[in-house]
């Protein structure tokens, strides 16, 4: 069942995954995982001939593609189809599927989001399909695993494709879809009528939530599970059967855990080189911000890592913001004082700071919006809402406006910082 001519070499996709890529890192270390994080540029340098597996987490699939380039993709391709496994978490998942920003390592695609459940978040059920796979080892049937708004699969080939893992029910009280928590009383189909999506979680029930399929010699497993959410026992054993399984080597164990603070403004004692005090001081910035919102009723604190946050604002962005300018200010001892480090961080806190205020004025007008009635997170009437929208994170759902560049120069400093680790 697991191949032991491999020896358990994982690399690890960091682009375009931001605050998923952070959390599957700390979740990699706490299990002792041997891997080790590869930017685009580094696989199209050929940089995966040295690993027996390629792990890809969330994250939006299209800004992962253009990370890779041509020459990236088909290094991956190449890798795979000459026996390198593959696994890919949600967007990791979407990126090897066979559409117009996919990797086509599986032969289907995913629902458009029209006909799929597109905000649900938490806690959920699933059938063990295949019960003596090697990923189930350990693993009690009936066990529930996060799911962190995920995409769904379109299977067209029912015959190359295995099914590992269907739905079943969210968990009462840990799941949301959108803002509303799921209970066994909600009246869905009067919230989708308000909303004007699909809400109804029963819509997952027997949809499949990990699958497994060969490209040439290769394995591919794509789940949309997060089996890498940090602290989730069941579901990091989960992972670490799966590594095992496609690179190799020995099960990864849990070690001492080492999970990334999460500092609140004036928590913590920064260095007082310029560089790291500088670092610290964009994380005041951002916590600031973080309460401003939630003492006007915005968002709540979900998870030490994501929010709760009302439909009509962003949320998701907001914690991803917060996580990594927690970690690098974590990291603020290691920071390098070079010119380059110190006008990067200088950078960094005058686009924060500038970004939070506007923010605020975003903040309020879509409190006051939300006053008069639902109020959509992209469609919107109001012209100033809509311009400052637009400015801070673009018109749609993917990473965009100046939330973009800040979380660029972020992952630019950040990581450097964790190749040190």
């Amino acid at each position: 069942m697991i191949n032991s001519e491999k020896n358990g070499k994982v690399a690890f996709f960091w682009d375009e995954s931001y605050l998923w890529s952070l959390l599957a890192y700390h979740t990699f270390r706490g299990l002792s995982v041997d891997f080790e994080l590869l930017t685009g540029s580094e696989i199209r340098s050929g940089a995966l001939n040295r690993f027996d597996a390629l792990f890809v987490p969330g994250g939006w699939a299209g800004d992962k593609m253009e990370a890779l380039g041509t020459e990236g993709a088909a290094r991956i391709r190449s890798f795979v189809e000459s026996g390198g496994g593959y696994l890919g978490i949600c967007g990791g998942a979407g990126l090897a599927l066979t559409h117009e920003s996919g990797l086509g390592l599986a032969p289907i695609g995913r629902l458009p989001t029209r006909v799929r459940v597109p905000s649900f978040s938490g806690l959920i059920g699933v059938e063990q399909t295949q019960p003596a796979h090697a990923m189930w080892e350990g693993i009690v049937e009936g066990t529930p695993f996060h799911a962190w708004w995920p995409g769904q699969f379109s299977l067209v080939d029912d015959t190359a494709v295995q099914v590992l893992a269907r739905y079943r029910e969210p968990v009462p009280g840990m799941s949301y879809v959108t803002d509303l928590p799921v209970e066994p009383e909600v009246d869905w189909p009067k919230w989708e009528a308000s909303y004007g999506i699909n809400l109804d979680p029963a819509r997952l029930g027997g949809e499949p939530g990990v699958i497994e399929t060969r490209f040439g010699e290769g394995r591919v497993i794509l789940s949309y599970l997060h089996f890498d959410t940090e602290g989730d026992a069941g579901g990091n054993n989960v992972l670490a059967n799966l590594l095992t399984y496609l690179a190799g080597g020995e099960k990864p164990e849990p070690a001492a855990a080492v999970l990334h603070h999460t500092h609140r403004a004036g928590e913590g004692s920064p260095s007082p080189e310029p560089g790291s005090r500088i670092a610290c001081e964009v994380h005041e910035t951002i916590s600031a911000l973080i309460d401003f919102g939630r003492h006007n009723f915005l968002w709540r604190w979900r998870t030490p890592w994501v929010l709760q946050w009302r439909r009509g604002v962003r949320g998701i962005e907001y914690s991803t913001l917060f996580v990594l300018s927690s970690e690098i200010c974590d990291h603020a001892a290691v920071i390098g004082e070079s010119k380059e480090d110190t006008s990067r961080l200088k950078r960094l806190r005058i686009i924060t700071r500038s970004f939070a205020t506007d923010a605020r004025r975003l903040l309020m007008l879509e409190r006051f919006a939300m006053s008069r009635g639902p109020l959509s997170p992209l469609k919107i009437s109001d012209p100033e809402i809509k311009a400052l929208r637009k400015e801070l994170f673009s018109s749609t759902r993917r990473c965009g406006g100046r939330y973009r560049e800040i979380v660029e120069l972020m992952d630019r400093v950040l990581l450097p910082m964790l190749k040190k680790e």
